[in-house]
């Protein structure tokens, strides 16, 4: 249960970094990047009768159970296969990767205007924005566990 606490907790902060990072760059620079990160007109569109604001916090929902996937797979690879607990960094900025080359299929498979999969501005702002997802995966869980007493002996 301490795992889930920890997975739901980092997910919604780390997904909320990033969000907020890339509605910023969006806001500044026009580049699509927070509508490219909350996409998935390729999966669902919804009927006109949807108010876009429930649409809306449907999309980010979507993202944030996505990001707390990700960090209930990083708990359990580092808790449950114990050799690779001193591995934790290397893991987390796996994951983190990882999900950074997402932008590549999204931007492909997306209806709505967004950056161009080639479009090198606007795939470093999505790396950077990864990087803080990284930066909260990695450090957020390291001070959860050592607030909740976890360490590869007791895991």
């Amino acid at each position: 249960m301490r795992y889930l606490y920890i997975a739901l907790v980092i997910g919604l902060i780390s997904s909320t970094a990033i969000s907020l990072y890339l509605y910023v760059i969006e806001a500044f620079t026009g580049k699509q990047l927070f509508t490219l990160l909350l996409n998935i007109d390729f999966i669902y569109t919804p009927s006109e009768s949807v108010p876009e604001n429930v649409y809306q916090a449907f999309e980010y929902s979507l993202h944030v159970l996505v990001a707390t996937l990700i960090v209930c797979v990083y708990l359990y690879i580092i808790t449950k296969k114990k050799s690779l607990w001193e591995r934790r960094m290397e893991i987390a900025g796996l994951l983190s990767f990882i999900a950074f080359l997402t932008y590549f299929p999204l931007t492909i498979l997306a209806k709505t205007t967004t950056p161009a999969p080639t479009d090198l501005v606007a795939i470093f702002d999505w790396f950077i924005a990864h990087v803080i997802f990284f930066f909260n995966l990695y450090y957020l869980t390291e001070w959860m566990m050592n607030k909740v007493k976890v360490t590869k002996e007791s895991s």
